[in-house]
């Protein structure tokens, strides 16, 4: 008997020559898109298939290797303005590019750009903690899949608010936990209660305590951090708590935003107010414990709150985007460092 692989329409053969006619589809429609650079309809119209089958088979090209996309990585080395900002304010600086000037677009992109390096900075174990914010949220859902199945993410404020879902610290860390395959404690109160005797009750509930618990067992903190109560920077924010007496109340006592709910002024140092002590939130003691505290903001109206947060002296790493850098530097004194770009002044009155 032959053998079965030789002779015509032999199955090996033929196997052979589907596989390979297979691959030159994958390749020619590949070539259409990404070197002819024509758009899926038009591929569809020359070829006859749907597009659809144009985007599966463009899909399958990737997966097969027949088209092998690579991205430029990062920049090891901090920019310049990265290191100006870092030196002025005595803390690590990673400047995310982009020029935004809406408020709420140099918030989101600064944590998508912060996304990749930010999954680095990710314990292998022990505690997560993170609060809300517009950014945070944006971080968290640009954040590559790792593995990080040892870690627990617990929120540092409270934060179940419907009308605002970047503010709802839980539903935040549910999804972070989703994203590294860790396990995650909710924290079952708001951000903000009526009478601080009823915050005092709230966090000795055991309810509460079964996770701020772990808030002294935190190996890495990401915080958000909100603008000046004067500032409406087009969406919500844990000021929008406030009403206007209170928005004059805190910005008459020098309040330029909050860190992980504690307000602060430009000097660094933290505004008494009854605002923050009905306020569910991780105590500035037990944040200045935790091994490494990451700050986040960018937009206008953020300048004065990254001068300020970093000069409390709990953060280790300040994140922010290019123009906010700019802006800090400038205020903080440095001629020429931001040219053409000046904190926002837009009041909420």
């Amino acid at each position: 008997m032959g053998d079965p692989t030789i002779g015509n329409g032999t199955a090996g053969s033929e196997a052979d020559q589907s596989a390979a006619s297979q691959r030159e589809m994958l390749r020619l429609v590949s070539e259409l898109y990404y070197v002819r650079q024509l758009g899926q309809p038009e591929i569809a119209t020359l070829t006859g298939f749907s597009i659809s089958k144009v985007s599966r088979l463009l899909a399958s090209a990737r997966a097969a290797g027949v088209v092998r996309i690579s991205v430029e990585g990062a920049p090891q080395e901090p920019a310049p303005l990265a290191r100006a900002l870092s030196a002025a304010l005595g803390v690590e600086v990673w400047v995310t590019p982009g020029h935004e000037t809406d408020p709420a677009l140099a918030a989101r992109l600064c944590g998508v750009a912060a996304a990749p390096r930010l999954a680095e900075e990710l314990p292998e174990d022990g505690a997560i903690g993170l609060t809300g914010g517009y950014t945070v949220e944006s971080l968290v859902a640009a954040l590559p899949a790792v593995s990080r199945p040892r870690t627990v993410v617990v929120p540092l404020v409270g934060g179940w608010d419907s009308s605002n879902p970047h503010l709802n610290s839980n539903e935040i860390a549910r999804r972070l936990a989703e994203r590294v395959g860790a396990s995650v404690r909710l924290l079952h109160a708001p951000g903000l209660l009526d009478d601080e005797a009823t915050t005092a009750a709230l966090l000795a509930d055991s309810a509460v305590t079964a996770t701020t618990r772990y808030w002294g067992e935190l190996r890495l903190a990401l915080v958000g951090m909100s603008g000046a109560p004067r500032f409406a920077p087009g969406y919500g924010t844990v000021m929008d708590r406030l009403d206007d007496a209170g928005r004059s109340r805190l910005t008459a006592r020098g309040a330029v935003g909050d860190v992980a709910g504690h307000l602060v002024r430009l000097d660094g140092s933290f505004v008494a107010d009854e605002w923050e002590r009905r306020t569910i939130s991780i105590p500035v003691d037990t944040l200045r414990k935790v091994p490494r505290v990451v700050g986040i903001a960018a937009g206008s109206n953020k300048v004065e709150t990254i001068v300020a947060g970093a000069r409390t002296g709990l953060l280790h790493l300040l994140i922010t985007d290019e123009p906010t850098a700019a802006a800090a530097l400038a205020l903080l004194g440095y001629a020429g460092a931001a040219p053409g770009v000046a904190p926002a002044t837009t009041p909420t009155e």
